[in-house]
């Protein structure tokens, strides 16, 4: 990484050829006896020689000056720094309006240098009187009992920035020096960041780019500045460090798994989906699935099969189920949808959904919920509500019923033609729904009352 604001400081000595004695410097001088011979009277017994040094009969000289190999010692004191960016999309911006003065949502946190640290958005704006008709945005520390210097930049962007767009992005606050965030001294602050700025000024922003498809999207570049460290240089400018860690191997776990679901070694199960043939390893799937764990481990499992199992499975698209495990192995289904468009990524995160639900796989169904909730629109949120009831997504079926509720919204989903579909194809499961959102409205009501 790095390294800025360096110090040099340099240090140099040596010996001028002089000692100590009686009380006084003089000239470190060597003293021979009258015959001048060692073991004599008047001798001390030196066996070295002073280099060039000169003795007379009963008489001293100083031995004359050399030019000695001067030892040297540079320091070098360098700022270290660790550096990360935290971005933060607030969806449905209009439906978070009316939190209340002081109220923040959080975002997820990110550690950057060694110290947690997140994004607090304010609906309604902070605390401070100034702040009204204002969103606000600060960086806040999360980490315990420390104190961390940091600079940062936080920013808004705009979705749809292309290479002719100039609006890419505003800067909101942009502190390029180094500011001191603490949970220790109450005294200081453990956040910053802005309440009042002609940017948030929310009539001013609704009318930017910046707010696309009722969504505000933050970004914050967070710079740590760590503890100084000291390199020191001897003569033959060989370096000592103090002691640091060596380089964290790129393998971990995920790594591993990745690397044994690609390899194959040691399946002990294969799985039959549509003709193609995926092997995999039992302990791994029950150790990630309730389902795989009682299908192999469990009551369910084969009677007499110790060594490999063939599974086939009904109703599910290959790559789905390749999805599914990649998922299991790795937590991520990124290598599987990276060539996919946004409209197939979301055809495809439904059928994900699927199997992430029929075989109990919390996380990955989370993840796809949560997908999905950032794509409802006017046109698809019927559809998205039916399916959220029939595989039991609360969090997606929240949102719909929470999107279907927006007054901007309400009058527009039922002039729409999948309402109207669904109105002649399954009245009893639009009687259902409408119900869900009428008692949300109304406890929504009660509770701003």
């Amino acid at each position: 990484m790095p390294e800025q604001g360096a110090v040099w400081a340099g240090w140099r000595g040596g010996s001028d050829g002089c000692r100590e004695g009686e009380g006084r410097r003089r000239p470190w001088v060597r003293k021979e006896g009258m015959r001048g011979e060692k073991g004599e009277e008047g001798g001390n017994g030196w066996e070295e020689e002073n280099a060039g040094g000169v003795s007379t009969m009963g008489n001293t000289m100083a031995a004359p000056k050399l030019e000695q190999p001067k030892p040297r010692m540079a320091s070098r004191c360098a700022t270290q720094t660790a550096r990360g960016t935290l971005s933060f999309e607030i969806t449905g911006y209009r439906l978070h309006k009316g939190l209340g003065v002081g109220r923040f949502i959080r975002s997820a946190s990110l550690n950057v240098g060694g110290f947690s640290w997140c994004l607090n958005y304010y609906p309604d704006g902070d605390r401070r009187k100034e702040s009204e008709g204002f969103i606000g945005i600060y960086l806040e520390l999360l980490s315990s009992d420390v104190e961390a210097r940091a600079a940062f930049h936080i920013r808004l962007v705009n979705p749809q920035e292309t290479n002719a767009n100039k609006l890419a992005s505003a800067t909101i606050l942009h502190m390029d020096t180094s500011t001191v965030f603490s949970t220790v001294d109450a005294s200081r602050n453990s956040s910053w960041g802005i309440g009042q700025s002609e940017i948030l000024k929310t009539s001013e922003l609704e009318k930017t780019p910046y707010l696309h498809n009722d969504s505000l999207l933050f970004e914050c570049d967070i710079t740590v500045f760590k503890e100084p460290r000291v390199v020191k240089k001897t003569v033959k400018d060989t370096i000592i460090v103090k002691k640091s860690p060596h380089p964290q191997p790129l393998r971990n776990l995920t790594y591993d798994l990745a690397q044994l679901l690609e390899t194959k070694d040691g399946a002990d199960v294969f799985f039959d989906v549509q003709g193609q043939v995926f092997p995999a390893h039992t302990v791994v799937l029950a150790m990630r699935s309730p389902v795989f764990r009682a299908q192999f481990h469990g009551p369910m499992r084969p009677q007499g099969h110790g060594g490999q199992q063939h599974v086939t499975i009904e109703d599910m698209q290959p790559q789905v189920f390749k999805a599914l495990l990649c998922y299991i192995y790795t937590d991520s289904t990124q290598h599987c949808m990276k060539r996919l468009t946004r409209d197939e990524k979301k055809e495809f995160t439904l059928h994900l959904l699927v199997a992430a639900d029929r075989y109990d796989v919390e996380n990955l169904k989370f993840d796809c919920e949560t997908f999905l909730c950032k794509s409802l629109v006017v046109g698809n949120v019927v559809t998205m509500l039916v399916f959220a009831e029939q595989h039991n997504c609360s969090v997606l079926k929240d949102a719909c019923i929470e999107f279907v509720n927006c007054p901007d919204n309400r009058t527009t989903v039922f002039k729409s033609e999948w309402y109207s579909r669904l109105n002649e194809s399954s009245p009893d499961v639009l009687d259902v729904l409408l119900s869900l959102t009428q008692k949300r409205r109304v406890r929504s009501g009660r509770s701003s009352n």
